[in-house]
């Protein structure tokens, strides 16, 4: 499993810095005010905008750009379990799980029991392929307004500064 950055901001703080009685003489509006340059931010930010061009495109057959996703990881590295697709695509498995259950409502993905009882073994329908390969020429339309939009260069890039940054910060 991904080790969290979690311990290592929060070690960064001392017991004086969590206390409710904090001086707020020394804050300054225009430091606070460089939120907008904040990663997290931004990165989300940028992400609800994607997701929602995503999900317009998706609509005309009932799916959602996360569903995509999911139903894609499932469709290559399935029959796979619960747990291992949740760590494939960093979420959490509750989240993955909520997250299944349209797909499962919708007839999109089955989900069995494992040798295991407790461990969830997840596997493409027929249904699902066919909702894939509908949604694959609309993926693509989106994907390529997206790059034209940010220029392939530019999107090159992030992508590859992307999978930098996850690489650097997944194990600490």
């Amino acid at each position: 499993m991904k080790k969290t950055l979690d311990k290592a901001i929060i070690g960064a703080y001392t017991p004086n810095m969590m206390k409710k009685n904090v001086d707020v003489s020394e804050l300054s509006r225009h430091e606070v005010s460089k939120c907008n340059e904040c990663t997290v931010f931004n990165l989300k930010k940028a992400t609800r905008i994607v997701q929602n061009l995503f999900d317009q495109a998706f609509k005309p057959i009932g799916l959602e750009g996360t569903q995509y996703t999911v139903l894609g990881h499932i469709f290559v590295y399935g029959p796979i379990s619960l747990t291992k697709l949740a760590d494939l695509m960093y979420v959490d498995r509750t989240t993955l799980a909520r997250n299944l259950n349209p797909l499962e409502k919708k007839g999109f993905v089955e989900v069995k029991s494992g040798s295991d009882r407790r461990a969830k073994i997840i596997n493409i329908t027929k249904r699902g392929k066919e909702v894939l390969a509908e949604a694959l020429p609309l993926w693509k339309q989106t994907q390529k307004e997206i790059k034209t939009a940010l220029g392939f260069d530019n999107w090159s890039s992030m992508i590859s500064n992307l999978r930098g940054l996850v690489a650097e910060l997944e194990d600490r």
